[in-house]
Protein backbone atom coordinates (compact mmCIF):
# COMPACT_ATOMS: atom_id res chain seq x y z
CA UNK A 1 0.00 0.00 0.00
CA UNK A 2 1.51 3.61 -0.95
CA UNK A 3 1.72 5.64 1.57
CA UNK A 4 -0.47 8.39 0.13
CA UNK A 5 -3.44 5.52 0.34
CA UNK A 6 -2.06 4.25 4.14
CA UNK A 7 -2.80 8.20 5.05
CA UNK A 8 -6.20 8.28 3.51
CA UNK A 9 -6.90 4.88 5.33
CA UNK A 10 -6.26 5.78 8.16
CA UNK A 11 -8.01 9.47 7.42
CA UNK A 12 -11.23 7.87 6.34
CA UNK A 13 -11.19 5.23 9.38
CA UNK A 14 -11.45 8.58 12.05
CA UNK A 15 -13.73 10.54 10.00
CA UNK A 16 -16.29 7.24 9.99
CA UNK A 17 -15.50 6.30 13.36
CA UNK A 18 -13.99 2.58 11.67
CA UNK A 19 -12.22 0.77 14.86
CA UNK A 20 -8.58 0.83 14.41
CA UNK A 21 -8.21 -3.12 14.46
CA UNK A 22 -10.18 -2.69 10.75
CA UNK A 23 -6.97 -1.05 9.33
CA UNK A 24 -3.33 -2.41 7.87
CA UNK A 25 -0.59 -1.95 10.33
CA UNK A 26 0.86 0.55 8.36
CA UNK A 27 -2.56 2.35 8.57
CA UNK A 28 -2.62 1.79 12.07
CA UNK A 29 0.66 3.67 12.74
CA UNK A 30 -0.73 6.33 10.65
CA UNK A 31 -3.95 6.28 12.38
CA UNK A 32 -2.29 6.70 15.79
CA UNK A 33 -0.37 9.27 14.60
CA UNK A 34 -3.42 11.23 13.69
CA UNK A 35 -4.83 11.13 16.46
CA UNK A 36 -2.15 12.14 18.12
CA UNK A 37 -2.26 15.56 16.39
CA UNK A 38 -5.10 15.89 17.64
CA UNK A 39 -7.04 16.55 14.21
CA UNK A 40 -10.58 18.15 14.03
CA UNK A 41 -12.50 14.57 13.50
CA UNK A 42 -16.02 14.22 13.59
CA UNK A 43 -17.65 12.24 15.82
CA UNK A 44 -19.10 8.95 13.53
CA UNK A 45 -22.32 8.87 12.38
CA UNK A 46 -24.68 7.11 13.62
CA UNK A 47 -26.98 5.11 11.81
CA UNK A 48 -30.68 6.23 11.35
CA UNK A 49 -32.33 2.95 12.32
CA UNK A 50 -30.14 3.31 15.64
CA UNK A 51 -32.03 6.81 16.38
CA UNK A 52 -35.51 6.05 15.79
CA UNK A 53 -37.17 4.33 19.18
CA UNK A 54 -39.52 2.33 17.91
CA UNK A 55 -43.06 2.01 18.91
CA UNK A 56 -44.44 0.29 22.19
CA UNK A 57 -46.96 -2.17 21.24
CA UNK A 58 -50.44 -1.56 22.72
CA UNK A 59 -52.13 -4.18 24.83
CA UNK A 60 -54.93 -5.94 23.43
CA UNK A 61 -57.25 -4.07 25.61
CA UNK A 62 -56.54 -0.40 23.83
CA UNK A 63 -56.47 -2.26 20.16
CA UNK A 64 -60.04 -3.73 21.15
CA UNK A 65 -61.09 -0.08 21.97
CA UNK A 66 -59.87 1.11 18.81
CA UNK A 67 -62.02 -1.10 17.01
CA UNK A 68 -64.85 -0.31 19.27
CA UNK A 69 -64.56 3.06 18.43
CA UNK A 70 -64.91 2.40 15.22
CA UNK A 71 -67.80 0.56 15.47
CA UNK A 72 -69.37 3.11 17.40
CA UNK A 73 -68.41 6.08 14.61
CA UNK A 74 -70.70 5.03 12.60
CA UNK A 75 -73.57 2.36 12.54
CA UNK A 76 -72.19 0.96 8.96
CA UNK A 77 -68.80 0.39 10.36
CA UNK A 78 -70.68 -2.24 12.98
CA UNK A 79 -73.44 -3.83 10.89
CA UNK A 80 -70.58 -6.68 9.57
CA UNK A 81 -69.56 -7.17 12.73
CA UNK A 82 -72.88 -7.26 14.84
CA UNK A 83 -75.48 -8.37 12.15
CA UNK A 84 -73.80 -10.13 10.11
CA UNK A 85 -74.28 -7.99 6.91
CA UNK A 86 -72.52 -5.02 5.03
CA UNK A 87 -74.37 -1.78 4.57
CA UNK A 88 -76.91 -1.48 2.03
CA UNK A 89 -77.54 2.86 1.93
CA UNK A 90 -74.82 5.43 2.66
CA UNK A 91 -76.76 8.25 3.88
CA UNK A 92 -74.20 10.08 4.43
CA UNK A 93 -72.80 9.54 1.00
CA UNK A 94 -69.22 8.15 0.69
CA UNK A 95 -66.62 5.98 -1.05
CA UNK A 96 -67.64 1.86 -1.10
CA UNK A 97 -64.30 1.55 -1.45
CA UNK A 98 -62.84 3.01 0.97
CA UNK A 99 -65.87 1.51 3.32
CA UNK A 100 -65.04 -1.68 2.41
CA UNK A 101 -61.06 -1.11 3.07
CA UNK A 102 -62.08 0.04 6.90
CA UNK A 103 -64.62 -2.98 7.52
CA UNK A 104 -61.86 -5.56 6.21
CA UNK A 105 -58.99 -3.98 8.46
CA UNK A 106 -61.17 -4.17 11.01
CA UNK A 107 -61.89 -7.54 10.40
CA UNK A 108 -58.14 -8.45 10.74
CA UNK A 109 -57.72 -6.73 13.86
CA UNK A 110 -60.59 -8.54 15.38
CA UNK A 111 -58.90 -11.27 13.84
CA UNK A 112 -55.17 -11.08 15.34
CA UNK A 113 -56.90 -9.98 18.52
CA UNK A 114 -58.76 -13.26 18.73
CA UNK A 115 -55.48 -14.98 17.90
CA UNK A 116 -53.55 -12.96 20.00
CA UNK A 117 -56.14 -13.74 23.14
CA UNK A 118 -55.88 -17.78 22.26
CA UNK A 119 -52.13 -17.61 22.24
CA UNK A 120 -52.35 -15.85 25.63
CA UNK A 121 -54.86 -18.11 27.58
CA UNK A 122 -52.70 -21.36 26.10
CA UNK A 123 -49.44 -19.55 27.48
CA UNK A 124 -50.68 -19.26 31.11
CA UNK A 125 -49.89 -22.03 33.39
CA UNK A 126 -53.34 -23.75 34.07
CA UNK A 127 -54.54 -26.97 35.55
CA UNK A 128 -52.90 -30.49 33.68
CA UNK A 129 -54.63 -31.20 31.09
CA UNK A 130 -55.39 -34.72 30.41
Amino acid sequence: MSNNRVVEAARNALKSGTPRSALSPAAQVEYDRLKAEGGDWPEPMVPVEALRIPPSRSSPEVRARILEMFKRSNPKYAKPFEKDQLAQVSIMGGNWEEYGQIVLQMAVLDTLLSIEELLTQQARPGPARH
